[in-house]
C-alpha cells in the first residue's frame, strides 16, 4: 500500500517488519508504515507540514552516529507543530509507554486526555499495535513514518499519518519519543 503523505525512500525489506507481525488482527485498517533512514530521507520527502517541521527539528539535532538528545526539546523550536505532539516515554523494559504530553489534535477527535497515563491505560484497544510500534523505533534507533485509518470507535474519517522520532539521555539510552500525530481525511489523497 502506498502513502500519500510520504514520498521517500523504501528499504526492502524494511527492518520495522520483525517488529510489527500480525497487521490483520487490527482494530483498523490502511496500514502504511516504514523505517526513516535519516542519511537517505530529506525533509522534502514529507508532505505534512508538521512532519516536516518535526523532522527538520529532529534532523538539526541528530548526529550521524547517535540519536538527538532529549534534553534538546523545547516546544519554541516548533511551535506550528504544538498540538499534534505527544511526547511518550518508555518503561524500562520497553514494554509499557508514558505519555509525557497528549496531542490535543488528538485529545479533541478522540475525547480522551492520556497526559500522564500509560499506553496500557487507554481505552483504546489499538494502543497495543502503537506499542509495539514504539517499540521498534526504540531498538531500531530510528524514526518511523506510518498511516492508518484511526480505530472504527474513535472515526470513521480520520486516518492517522505519524512521525516516530526517538531520541536519547546522556547515557545514549532512548528515553523519550517525539510523535508527530496528524489527522487527515481519510478519502484525501495527498494533503493540499
Amino acid at each position: 500500500m502506498s502513502s500519500g503523505f510520504y514520498t521517500g525512500v523504501r528499504e526492502t525489506p524494511d527492518p520495522l517488519q520483525q517488529y510489527m507481525p500480525d497487521l490483520d488482527q487490527l482494530e483498523f485498517d490502511g496500514i502504511v508504515q516504514v523505517t526513516i533512514d535519516p542519511a537517505k530521507v530529506a525533509v522534502s520527502d514529507f508532505v505534512l507540514p508538521v512532519h516536516q517541521c518535526m523532522y527538520h527539528f529532529w534532523l538539526a539535532k541528530w548526529g550521524m552516529d547517535k540519536l538527538p538528545p532529549s534534553t534538546a526539546v523545547d516546544p519554541l523550536a516548533f511551535p506550528e507543530a504544538l498540538g499534534y505532539l505527544h511526547l511518550v516515554q518508555p518503561n524500562a523494559d520497553v514494554s509499557d509507554f508514558k505519555y509525557r504530553v497528549y496531542a490535543t489534535c488528538v485529545s479533541e477527535i478522540g475525547v480522551v486526555d492520556m497526559t500522564g497515563k500509560w499506553f496500557s491505560e487507554s481505552p483504546i484497544p489499538s494502543w497495543k499495535f502503537y506499542s509495539r510500534q514504539l517499540a521498534a523505533a526504540v531498538a531500531l534507533r530510528a524514526p518511523i513514518y506510518s498511516e492508518n485509518n484511526a480505530d472504527y470507535q474513535v472515526s470513521v474519517m480520520i486516518k492517522w499519518c505519524r512521525l516516530l522520532l526517538p531520541m536519547v539521555d546522556a547515557k545514549g539510552t532512548v528515553d523519550r519519543i517525539l510523535v508527530a500525530i496528524v489527522p487527515v481525511n481519510r478519502n484525501q489523497e495527498r494533503a493540499s
